[in-house]
């Protein structure tokens, strides 16, 4: 019987939105799944509901930030439960999986084929110095030593990874979401512009940047949401009501919230292919988003939204954007049509299928119960 054993230490967010499509989906085809995972802040509680019944959950000890002390012991017990599930396919969701995944795989499942997600590359990151950002690619330089194939998950990531990671086998294939589940933009007739975000406040999120725009743009036709966020996390000094806040929220109550925008922005300082813009663009609404990895990758400029390089310029085409309810519709339109095709996870599982040589699997397609996953807009996943 064929095996995926997928491996992540980043279990929350995009990570597990997408191991639940690709696991989910496996499982209901026949496909043998066992994920190992450890377990984030923001991981859900009811975590174990949203997959098949036939996947299998293990706990293993992992740690985001370097030790050598605790990387030793996840590696071993990895290297452990690989040699128990005898895996045919290895699957790795993050930098600190990709790195003790691929040293276990060597070391207990020599023959399984292997392959790492980034899901967002940690030398990539804004919020470290410039020696920790060498670091994290000398540790991508030496895990991609032991092999495995490295998939993109944007065109733009895997021009990183070709050209910076040295990485002899590299491949791309784009996130997906379910369709169908994506509730499309509500018309609004009346009720004025509503732009918003999604995302826990972090400094990858940049949602000081999205409370500026709030200040200098909104007023009394004007509103600004952000979704997934607290009053209290934001910056000092923020207008009294310039940014509505919609606390923690259900995945499905997100999507809902995000039907009812106009505009949808996405601040980011770096992403890999961020989820809740994909979900944004199929839901038929413009963006408006920073020119980084993933969200250049997601929106086309003058298409389906603006890619901006400062914040200064995604004022200015927020501004275009909230004038013309024509240009808003045209876009949507454009979003919804493109996306809906490009992303859909019926597409992009057939390609996973194919890269783990499973082509004769039947394309099945499993529900989600996805009442309680918090909402995260893109992959959590370095160090």
């Amino acid at each position: 019987m064929k095996e995926i054993v997928h491996i992540t230490e980043a279990f929350g967010g995009g990570v597990l939105s997408m191991l639940t499509q690709l696991s989910n989906r496996a499982a209901a085809a026949g496909v043998g799944v066992t994920i190992l995972h450890s377990i984030r802040q923001e991981t859900p509680n009811n975590f174990a509901k949203l997959f098949h019944p036939a996947v299998k959950l293990t706990y293993v000890s992992m740690f985001r930030e370097v030790s050598m002390k605790n990387d030793l012991s996840s590696l071993w017990n990895l290297a452990r439960k690989l040699k128990e599930c005898d895996p045919s396919v290895i699957h790795l969701h993050s930098s600190k999986a990709g790195v003790l995944g691929r040293a276990a795989a060597r070391i207990a499942a020599p023959r399984a084929r292997v392959f790492y997600s980034p899901h967002g590359l940690a030398f990539l990151r804004r919020d470290v110095s410039p020696a920790k950002q060498f670091a994290y690619l000398s540790f991508e330089r030496i895990a991609a030593r032991l092999g495995g194939t490295i998939v993109a998950c944007s065109k733009s990531e895997l021009a990183e990874i070709e050209t910076k990671m040295r990485a002899r086998r590299a491949r791309m294939i784009e996130n997906g979401v379910n369709v169908p589940e994506i509730p499309p933009r509500i018309d609004k007739s009346a009720g004025g512009i509503l732009i918003g975000m999604s995302g826990r406040a972090m400094f990858q999120k940049n949602h000081e940047a999205f409370v500026k725009l709030a200040t200098e743009l909104r007023d009394a036709s004007v509103r600004f949401l952000w979704i997934g966020g607290n009053e209290d996390e934001l910056p000092a000094g923020t207008p009294k009501d310039a940014v509505a806040c919609s606390g923690w929220v259900t995945r499905d109550r997100a999507l809902e919230l995000t039907s009812g925008l106009d505009i949808y922005v996405q601040t980011s300082r770096w992403e890999g292919m961020p989820i809740a813009l994909i979900e944004a663009q199929v839901a038929g609404i413009p963006a408006v988003v920073t020119d980084v990895v993933g969200n250049r990758d997601v929106v086309q400029h003058g298409v389906t939204g603006f890619v901006a390089s400062s914040v200064e310029d995604m004022a200015k085409y927020i501004a275009l954007l909230r004038d013309d309810s024509s240009l808003r519709a045209r876009m949507g339109a454009e979003a919804r049509a493109s996306a809906s095709k490009r992303f859909s996870m019926d597409a992009i599982f057939r390609q996973w299928l194919s890269m783990y040589e499973f082509d004769s699997v039947k394309h099945a397609r499993a529900p989600l119960d996805a009442d309680e996953i918090a909402y995260e807009t893109s992959s959590d996943s370095q160090f």
